[in-house]
């Protein structure tokens, strides 16, 4: 399993936690409309011939209520889930940091996001000048040194594309990975695990919402 492959599958891996939650939120949810039917059914037996009318638009705003609730509880739990995940992901990071990846290093991570990175600038055709910084937090600064940077340009430059990367004196607020950029800064690639949680959140939303859909209305 390659660097970035594993930065991915560190947001990837707590999709399972979101079934707990789910299960929670359709029992709500099944729940609210079981009371609406309910208290329907205890409606219908104190209606009278002369208040038909007014008890079929009682019966339909309960109906309204109760799927109004409903809805609320799925956008209530969209929410929750996917904060529930991102703060997952988090805990998993500064995990990797201290622990590792499965035997990978966390400055080999960031290696394999500085190698992506730097990849996809040279195949937009962005590199006229041969110099690229990487920048970091100030806590993953001492994860990146000049002999990881060299081993990176030389590597890529075998290929062909001649470059040459030093770190950044600057600093991101970032809880793991790298943005690297022409120093000109006319070229950059954010490869933060911010940013890839955030591709990642979409999915997960989609996820979220489909799964939640399936509760009967």
């Amino acid at each position: 399993m390659g660097a970035v492959e594993i930065a991915d599958r560190i947001t990837d891996e707590v999709k399972e936690e979101k079934e707990e939650v789910l299960s929670e939120v359709r029992e709500k949810a099944d729940g609210v409309l079981k009371e609406a039917r309910e208290e329907i059914e205890l409606q219908k037996k104190h209606f009278i011939a002369a208040e038909q009318e007014k008890g079929l638009e009682n019966k339909e705003r309960i109906i309204r209520a109760a799927r109004l609730k409903a809805k609320k509880l799925r956008w209530t739990a969209e929410e929750k889930l996917i904060g529930k995940t991102l703060e997952e992901a988090v805990k998993r990071i500064q995990a990797v940091k201290s622990e590792g990846f499965k035997g990978t290093e966390y400055s080999n991570v960031l290696g394999g996001l500085i190698r992506d990175a730097v990849l996809s600038i040279i195949a937009g055709g962005g590199v006229p000048s041969s110099e690229l910084e990487v920048v970091v937090s100030t806590e993953d600064a001492s994860y990146v040194n000049p002999e990881m940077l060299k081993e990176i340009s030389d590597e890529i430059s075998d290929g062909g594309a001649k470059i040459g990367l030093s770190l950044s004196e600057e600093r991101i607020k970032s809880v793991g990975g790298v943005t690297v950029r022409r120093k000109d800064g006319k070229i950059v690639v954010n490869n933060t695990f911010e940013e890839r949680m955030e591709r990642f959140s979409t999915s997960l939303r989609e996820d979220i919402v489909k799964a939640l859909f399936k509760v009967k209305e």
